[in-house]
């Protein structure tokens, strides 16, 4: 059998056939009564829309040859094929979707609603029904009873004319068992693929829309009642809605790479958690520097590192955390006795969330100076921390930016105050373009060449062999385990968050190179380079080996 175009009507957007059957050489057109009907139609997503949609089609006597809905790509756009019984029958359906307003084009305007956060209440069938007109309107209204919506349906009578495959949610997972005790009831004959007490993986339950996925894997993480208030989050705000299913489209382009910022994304989502009683922070060794300077290092409970010098009655940090953690921050530093009026400065290394978040609320507070370098300018006030690049994830690195910043709240100083450009020397493969003084010790401000994010920086002072390298260096084997899982740390830097994959891992190679040069050279002195990274604790060179 073959299909031959014989109408196009522009108005609905459809496409009319008439079938044909081939008999030897010669092609036989069939009678009138052959007539099908295909085009794409957006229904609400919600349970019922497919028995009125398919009880419609039924009333107008035709049968349903291809039904195809998957509510993780689209969650209102469907693709249908239906036999009519000629010319009348056809002109009555396409007069039925008018009169009830059925669209066939996407409707703007209307929110993609996260309706599923846990897995329990799905369910998918493979389930048998008769080839013939009001099979599939018939079944939807068992689904409709039990406030089953379907999200996700294959039925294609050239494959298999009397199995469908559906995947359906419902309110309340108990009501899985109901359903199915109802659906054999009805004397169909059905088979499980999935159900809610499964084991399958997360990714491989298909209707799922990618924002649910995420909701569901944070569940993994968070308590219900902390996925609830980041989901109150998101729905609170339709830019922040918005940037979430943007971000979801952009990573279905880049998967790789998505897979990376989605567990960076998690991870921020976790502080939320990690605030009030439930913040911890793990103090690392303090280092006396000469007489005048000591210094402290912290690991806030997402892994990200603060560090503070006291000096001369100062306090200096490099970092800053995560915004979210600011009360938290705070009681720490004052259960150390600090006077936090005399945070005068901080030193940020880079402009993402975790580094910077708290600096602004430092500086409204206390009026502490925020240095950072000018390019981080740009990245704040884009809201994007690939700013300047056109890369294939520049978009995906522009929702990211946005929605770790509002998950985390995340604040930058009003005006911030901007490192020297100007090349004062090098330090290996790497420009000196300032220095700065913290106590007696003298600090050379490196500028990245872009591998991890614009606007990097790190801190080197040659006396001590201090290294401070940002996102670079980690010091993978101090991390706990939930941090390497959630941070996802060994492929995080091989791929992106890093704004060019390439030249981060030479700018890697770079570092190492220099903390080499400055480990021999202290090392007259009977002291061993130290390298500060952004996660994990800080460590010498033999420990990198």
């Amino acid at each position: 059998m073959n299909k031959k175009n014989v109408n196009k009507t522009p108005e609905l957007s459809v496409k009319v056939y008439k079938q044909v059957s081939l008999t030897g050489e010669r092609m036989r057109r069939a009678a009138d009564a052959n007539l099908l009907l295909k085009f794409r139609v957006f229904l609400r997503d919600r349970p019922g829309s497919l028995a009125a949609f398919s009880s419609l089609i039924a009333d107008c006597c035709g049968n349903i040859s291809f039904f195809h809905y998957d509510r993780s790509v689209d969650s209102s756009r469907v693709v249908v094929e239906v036999r009519m019984n000629g010319q009348h029958d056809l002109d009555s359906l396409l007069m039925a979707m008018k009169a009830k307003k059925y669209a066939f084009e996407r409707v703007a305007g209307v929110k993609d609603e996260v309706e599923i956060t846990t897995p329990a209440n799905i369910l998918e069938i493979k389930v048998r029904l008769v080839n013939r007109p009001g099979t599939l309107a018939a079944f939807a209204r068992l689904l409709k009873k039990h406030h089953a919506n379907v999200i996700y349906m294959l039925y294609d009578e050239d494959i298999d004319a009397e199995s469908a495959n559906i995947a359906m949610a419902v309110k309340e997972p108990g009501e899985i068992d109901n359903l199915l005790h109802a659906i054999n009831s009805e004397g169909y004959y059905y088979r499980v693929i999935y159900r809610g007490s499964g084991k399958a993986e997360i990714e491989h339950i298909i209707g799922l829309k990618l924002v649910e996925k995420f909701f569901i894997r944070l569940r993994k993480l968070l308590s219900d009642s902390d996925t609830k208030e980041v989901k109150a989050l998101v729905e609170s705000s339709q830019e922040l809605s918005d940037d979430l299913v943007q971000f979801y489209a952009e990573a279905g382009n880049n998967l790789e790479a998505a897979d990376v910022f989605e567990k960076v994304l998690t991870l921020a989502s976790l502080s939320r958690s990690s605030v009030g009683r439930r913040f911890s922070a793990v103090e690392m060794p303090p280092l006396p520097l000469g007489k005048r300077v000591t210094l402290f290092g912290f690991r806030l409970p997402t892994s990200e590192n603060i560090y503070v010098f006291q000096h001369d009655g100062e306090l200096t940090m490099i970092d800053a955390g995560y915004g979210i953690y600011y009360d938290d921050i705070k009681k720490l530093f004052k259960g150390k006795k600090w006077d936090l009026s005399r945070i005068k400065r901080i030193f940020i290394t880079h402009a993402d969330a975790d580094h910077a978040g708290t600096s602004g609320y430092f500086a409204d507070e206390f009026g502490t100076q925020v240095f950072m370098h000018h390019a981080g300018k740009d990245v704040i006030a884009g809201d994007n921390r690939s700013f300047g690049h056109t890369g294939k994830l520049s978009k995906l690195n522009k929702y990211y930016t946005r929605l770790v910043n509002r998950f985390t709240n995340c604040r930058f100083p009003r005006k911030a105050r901007y490192f020297r450009s100007s090349v004062l020397g090098s330090a290996g493969a790497f420009n000196v373009i300032d220095r700065v003084l913290i106590g007696d010790l003298q600090f050379e401000v490196l500028e990245s060449r872009g591998g991890h994010v614009p606007g990097n920086v790190f801190f080197l002072n040659r006396e001590y062999g201090l290294l401070f390298t940002a996102d670079y260096l980690l010091n993978i084997k101090s991390l706990t385990e939930e941090d390497r899982n959630a941070l996802n740390v060994y492929k995080y830097l091989l791929i992106s968050p890093n704004s060019n994959g390439p030249l981060f891992k030479e700018e890697m190679a770079a570092l190492q190179e220099l903390v080499k040069e400055i480990d021999a050279k202290v090392k007259k002195q009977g002291r061993s380079a130290l390298i500060f990274p952004g996660h994990g604790e800080y460590y010498p060179l033999e420990q990198a080996r």
